[in-house]
């Protein structure tokens, strides 16, 4: 019980609750405040004249059966199977540091009602508590640089960064980052390097630092990069040369077809081969048709199935004593 409590007090008490997804009585009001039924109702008819001039996308409702109030989003919250969705992708990717990932579920869980609330932590508790972030992720802010990146694309800006390569070598580049994206657990940024000429792509969590570079690569020397359609034939997010290969495939289709965008079935072989066709680029393909063991024959064109049988000769001389 809140004794001589302003109007101003009340309204914001109810808001305050209302927002978190409760129902409330004017009952509630009177026991807590200590006021009479008239002045709860007041305070009620005020918060939905507020809400009506400045919220438009809210209604404040009344629940006949619950005789209480709570508001209405029409549509615009989030549902608890839209919420337990995306927790889920985030807890398969990987893609984000323990220390990162888990205020962030906590966010998310918040927006939703007390009662959803309840429905949701248990579901994703066993899983939450036995997430392994990647071992290079711990010191990093990746929510942080995805936003920063996000801008520098925006602004068209040229930049100098430090950068860590596959080899663990540290090098300088000046870039123009042109976009950002995800795949396979990692964050990428797609930039022009001026020196190399063309468009190259640098792992967001190697990106040591950067500072705005002295001189501006002009805009009508950068190459333009259509992220939508270049990533349909990203493996991997390694781009190499454009390709479109034909291969029997013995595994299940749909996912060969899921794994590239650009593709079809030519034609069906046998009870459990199909001659399929994608369109995408020769380093990545051939890594991850090299993950599909003997389940994939490449079929054309000539110089990549040579490239095939090269590669698998070469592992093979692994094994070789």
């Amino acid at each position: 019980m809140i004794l001589m409590a302003s109007s101003a007090t009340r309204q914001l008490y109810i808001y305050q609750r209302l927002t978190s997804g409760n129902h409330i009585s004017k009952s509630e009001i009177q026991e807590v405040f200590t006021v009479d039924a008239r002045t709860a109702q007041r305070d009620f008819a005020n918060i939905r004249e507020f809400i009506a001039d400045y919220l438009n996308d809210y209604n404040l409702e009344y629940d006949a059966k619950l005789h209480a109030y709570h508001l209405d989003n029409q549509g615009l919250g989030l549902s608890k199977a839209q919420c337990l969705a995306l927790i889920k992708v985030l807890l398969a990717s990987r893609s984000l540091a323990r220390k990162e990932l888990e205020p962030l579920i906590k966010k998310l869980v918040a927006l939703l009602t007390a009662s959803d609330q309840k429905d949701i932590k248990p579901i994703i508790q066993s899983e939450l508590s036995q997430y392994v972030e990647l071992s290079h992720l711990k010191d990093t802010k990746l929510l942080e640089s995805i936003y920063t990146f996000s801008k520098l694309i925006l602004q068209k800006a040229t930049i100098t960064i430090t950068y860590t390569t596959q080899r663990h070598k540290i090098v300088t580049r000046t870039v123009a980052p042109i976009a950002l994206t995800f795949s396979d657990y990692y964050f990428y940024i797609v930039s022009y390097n001026y020196e190399f000429k063309k468009n190259i792509i640098y792992r967001l969590d190697r990106i040591l630092n950067w500072s705005f570079a002295s001189d501006e690569i002009p805009l009508n020397e950068r190459m333009p990069f259509d992220m939508g359609n270049e990533k349909k034939k990203f493996q991997l997010m390694y781009p190499g040369k454009p390709i479109t290969v034909q291969f029997k495939y013995t595994g299940i289709v749909e996912a060969a077809l899921d794994k590239f965008p650009i593709s079809r079935t030519v034609k069906k072989l046998g009870e459990q081969t199909f001659l399929l066709e994608v369109t995408t680029y020769d380093t990545g393909a051939l890594m991850w048709f090299l993950s599909q063991k003997d389940m994939v024959t490449i079929i054309n064109p000539p110089e990549f199935r040579q490239k095939m049988k090269e590669t698998l000769q070469a592992m093979l001389a692994n094994y070789t004593s």
